[in-house]
């Protein structure tokens, strides 16, 4: 058998390398192929270093019907269209072999990690990139799945300026939804701050009058909308609150077990702690992406942590044989300017 077919979406490319009857050698094994996987796969490969991307074909954004807002000289692109085009240009490089699969176990060695794959392959990797993403979870709103990705958002950076001064609305409690209600009224003059029960904002409230944002502490009933879009927000009690994108702070975590298994160290969000450049506090692994972001999550920052992992990366590799993460620069620009 010449290749493995592999299918991304509804698309089925053909691996140009066989299946090996035992594992391939990659410098670098990349978890994940989203935004920040690929930037990273493609600035390992202008190095001239051996990548295996893998990717389960799952993006935490399979839900979202918009294109992506704010990525520079992109235009209406959307999720998926942008790693198709980032598969095709990888497809040029000899050196990166992309595959339709899951990592199921890593285990270290003396001169890196052995990699299972879910469908029985497997590889040995000098580094590994996690770049999985995370797993999003709404609030259990009644009503929100058929409008989640279309009509509520958890990122107003990504979707703010699409629905930019229509009636918006910001479902959570505390002060940090007080202050996130705020911020977004950046995109809106018309921002309702839902507490779905009594608001305990600890002195947040003058803020928020000053700021023009109203607040409804009343439960919330349901979400009402069809075909994607959101028309009003009911309440157990009182009148309904047209708006026409809600905006929510979702429950995240790791979408598998590997960072954990690897020995990397979890922030109190949910994410993979990193230096500036991605490396994690376990020898040789490194996370990019949403994976190790903590505050600002979007995908022009995913490619460039992708990218700067990869530098990172790939100046560790040259120092070999010392290991990665043992007296190395706490900035790749130390080594390459």
């Amino acid at each position: 058998m010449i290749g493995r077919r592999r299918v991304f979406g509804d698309e089925m490319l053909l691996s140009p390398h066989p299946l090996p009857t035992r594992p391939a050698e990659f410098d670098t094994v990349i978890v994940g192929g989203g935004p920040a996987g690929l930037s990273a796969a493609l600035t390992l490969a202008r190095a001239r270093r051996s990548v295996l991307v893998v990717d389960e074909g799952r993006p935490a954004n399979a839900a979202s019907t918009h294109a992506i807002g704010g990525l520079l000289a992109q235009s209406g692109v959307a999720p998926a269209d942008l790693r198709r085009t980032g598969r095709e240009q990888l497809a040029g490089y000899e050196s990166v072999d992309l595959r339709a699969d899951a990592v199921i176990d890593v285990e270290r060695g003396p001169d890196g990690f052995a990699v299972r794959l879910e469908e029985g392959g497997s590889a040995r990797a000098r580094l590994i990139v996690l770049a999985h993403g995370l797993r999003y979870e709404p609030p259990p709103l009644p009503g929100i799945r058929g409008l989640w990705g279309s009509s509520v958002f958890h990122c107003p950076f990504c979707d703010g300026w699409e629905v930019r001064d229509r009636p918006l609305a910001f479902h959570g409690n505390g002060p940090d939804a007080a202050r996130s209600a705020l911020f977004l009224a950046n995109w809106s003059r018309d921002v309702v701050l839902c507490t779905d029960g009594p608001a305990q904002l600890d002195g947040e409230r003058e803020a928020l009058d000053a700021g023009g944002v109203r607040i409804r502490e009343e439960p919330i009933r349901t979400l009402v909308g069809s075909d994607g879009a959101l028309e009003r927000i009911d309440f157990i009690a009182g009148p309904a609150e047209h708006c026409d994108a809600l905006f929510v702070r979702t429950r995240r975590d790791q979408p598998n077990g590997l960072a954990e298994a690897l020995g990397c160290r979890l922030s109190a969000g949910g994410t993979v702690d990193t230096d500036l450049d991605g490396r994690t506090g376990a020898d040789g692994v490194y996370a990019a992406g949403d994976t190790a972001t903590d505050h600002f999550r979007s995908v022009a920052n995913a490619i460039g942590t992708g990218s700067r992992v990869a530098y990172a990366a790939t100046l560790d590799l040259t120092t070999a044989p010392r290991r990665a993460a043992q007296s190395r620069p706490s900035r790749a620009e130390s080594l390459i300017r």
